[in-house]
């Protein structure tokens, strides 16, 4: 990463382009890029919903598989904890892996749009089914899943870009979104049986 003085020099004396290319490989500037192509994919899902709302249920539970793929699952009675936990940590690791090496392959702005579309669909559709609002803990997960999936894409292209030539926020950031899964994951089963321990 380039300091502020090296910064201002390299700007004087390199094309303003150059420096576009320095920006864009910093991870908060990845960040945000994805961040904003997810909120469009959002919008862009809650547009087709409400165009299109029996379509969206129909689709939804036919091809049920699109919820295991963001760690979404539906849990029977009589599951005992350390089962639903182990599921939900086995899961959430998984889909955030793959979310990591496709952002390493570049694919970070249309999958941070179809992960936002597709999510905002499966919430909704969801609702729909249970003839029910969305639950704020429903909202609450969503949220924290959806943030530490984009980090995960941020963090594929931004190694894929710098080749860990700062290393220091690909280890922040691989925390950042263990701690984030442990967390939603013991939050989710406190939703499910009440109590974390």
């Amino acid at each position: 990463m380039i300091t502020g003085s090296k910064q201002r020099n390299l700007s004087k004396h390199t094309p303003k382009h150059a420096v576009k290319v320095v920006y864009s490989n910093r991870y908060w500037a990845i960040l945000f890029k994805c961040l904003g192509f997810f909120l469009l994919g959002l919008v862009l899902g809650l547009l087709f919903f409400i165009f299109f709302k029996d379509l969206t249920v129909s689709l939804i539970d036919r091809y049920k598989f699109l919820q295991g793929f963001f760690g979404m699952k539906q849990y029977e009675q009589g599951v005992s904890y350390h089962t639903v936990l182990t599921a939900i940590l086995f899961g959430n690791i998984v889909s955030t892996l793959a979310y990591f090496i496709l952002g390493y392959f570049r694919t970070l702005i249309p999958l941070s749009v179809i992960s936002g579309f597709l999510m905002v669909l499966l919430l909704f559709a969801g609702a729909v089914k249970r003839q029910a609002p969305i639950p704020l803990e429903v909202l609450i997960l969503f949220s924290i899943e959806s943030f530490y999936r984009c980090v995960a894409l941020t963090s594929g292209e931004h190694l894929y870009k710098n080749r860990l030539v700062k290393k220091h926020p690909f280890i922040i950031s691989i925390i950042f979104i263990l701690l984030f899964i442990v967390g939603a994951a013991f939050y989710e089963v406190f939703q499910i049986f009440g109590y974390i321990f």
